[in-house]
């Protein structure tokens, strides 16, 4: 009877509390009162909108962003910051959900420009309305990119702008968005729905982040080498976005134009004097190109990483290495895209600053390195610092500059590569 008691007394405290949320939740906003969910459905939105949260606050992190927290459960977060001097703005709008990445320029472009594909026809006639259309004049785009349409005050300024590489990354960024926006002063991408994987964010920041450095940077490009006008006319219709490839954060990956021959600069370690995927493999020794001082040059060089970098991988993949990096973040985990559900910690490095791309922008490549879970505390002791690692090989991200590496295992301090 005692027991009988005591269970009726647990569920009526549940009961009372669940009944305190619900009640709460609308009271912050009024008009769910009509939408029929009840009790479950204020409930699952809280649950909901904590992993969300959670998902938003870990790719801002990872990017060095700032997360914006929602006033209410029924709010949608922010990320905003600078990377290398360009804003970085994602956010949402409703009816129906939608995902906008912004990132505006430096400086503004000041030719008039305007480069846009939309879903819908309607929305490209009213932003191109009483303007000339140059994108037929100057044979910029194909017939299959329907909806699409390129701008500017003057032939002749749309002409200079328009370079051999911002040319093909207008092309492949036209392909590659349903919905995006360029203009003189930002790049704007639309994704229906509302984004929870902090994985996909990173990989979608990265890549509009790649476009905007081509089209707003206004340095003077690196002359072009021969080698590089055979694949002028070799751009390919890729995978729409929304077919989920094998890895999540490998979405751009769809893009499979061969990147253009860059023209290494021997300043410094960061830019080695020839990279390997320049060479001949047979005449590359195993220990020479597993240094990442080789290795990441010779994978993240080009602007859109193509077949050759996904070959050269594939000749070291599942290769041990030792390499150190600037450790920025970790985390434990169950289960992982990349790494699968062995569980562990998943750590974020900053491995290298290279120059990518014709004009010779510095970036910098990271690892996602998966320890074990037994190095958590050590890890989060060492956050900030440069530390020695072991770890094998198992994949890269050629939009996101990311190298994964599993088995990792942290090195006494003075242990040599």
């Amino acid at each position: 009877m005692l027991h009988l008691i005591f269970i009726l007394i647990f569920f009526i405290v549940i009961l009372n509390v669940l009944g305190k949320i619900a009640r709460s939740a609308k009271k912050l906003q009024p008009r769910e009162k009509t939408s029929g969910g009840g009790l479950l459905d204020s409930i699952g939105k809280a649950f909901n909108a904590s992993a969300r949260n959670e998902a938003w606050m870990k790719a801002a992190g990872d990017l060095g962003l700032s997360f914006v927290r929602p006033s209410t459960v029924y709010d949608t977060p922010s990320i905003a910051g600078r990377i290398e001097g360009f804003e970085i703005s994602v956010f949402t709008e409703h009816d129906p959900d939608k995902t906008i990445y912004r990132i505006t320029f430096p400086k503004n472009i000041d030719i008039g420009f305007l480069a846009m594909r939309d879903e819908a026809v309607t929305m490209l006639n009213r932003q191109f309305s009483g303007r000339k259309r140059l994108d037929k004049i100057l044979n910029l785009l194909p017939d299959d990119l329907v909806n699409s349409a390129v701008s500017a005050y003057e032939e002749k300024a749309l002409n200079r702008f328009l370079t051999k590489e911002r040319r093909d990354a207008l092309l492949r960024c036209l392909r590659l968005y349903e919905n995006v926006k360029i203009d003189d002063n930002s790049l704007a991408v639309t994704y229906n729905g509302i984004e929870g994987n902090p994985e996909k964010l990173c990989a979608r920041i990265n890549t509009a982040l790649m476009f905007a450095r081509i089209f707003g940077c206004d340095t003077e490009p690196l002359p072009t080498p021969p080698s590089a006008a055979a694949h002028s006319n070799d751009i390919r219709n890729p995978e729409a976005i929304k077919a989920e490839p094998k890895a999540i954060k490998a979405e751009p990956e769809a893009i499979k134009a061969e990147p253009e021959a860059i023209k290494a600069e021997p300043e410094d370690a960061l830019s080695p004097p020839a990279p390997a995927h320049s060479r001949n493999p047979d005449e590359t020794s195993d220990n020479e190109l597993l240094k990442k001082e080789a290795l990441l040059p010779a994978l993240f060089a080009s602007t859109f990483v193509g077949t050759r970098e996904k070959e050269l991988f594939e000749l070291v993949r599942g290769k041990e290495v030792v390499w150190d990096g600037l450790l920025k973040g970790e985390y434990e985990f169950g289960m992982d895209f990349a790494f699968g559900s062995q569980g562990g910690v998943k750590a974020t490095l900053e491995l290298l600053e290279i120059r990518q791309g014709a004009y010779s922008m510095k970036a910098k490549v990271k690892g996602i390195v998966c320890f074990p879970k037994s190095e958590l505390q050590t890890l989060r002791a060492l956050n900030g610092e440069r530390i020695t690692f072991r770890g094998t090989l198992l994949k890269f991200e050629g939009f996101a500059r990311e190298v994964y590496l599993t088995s990792g295992a942290l090195m006494q301090e003075g242990t040599q590569p």
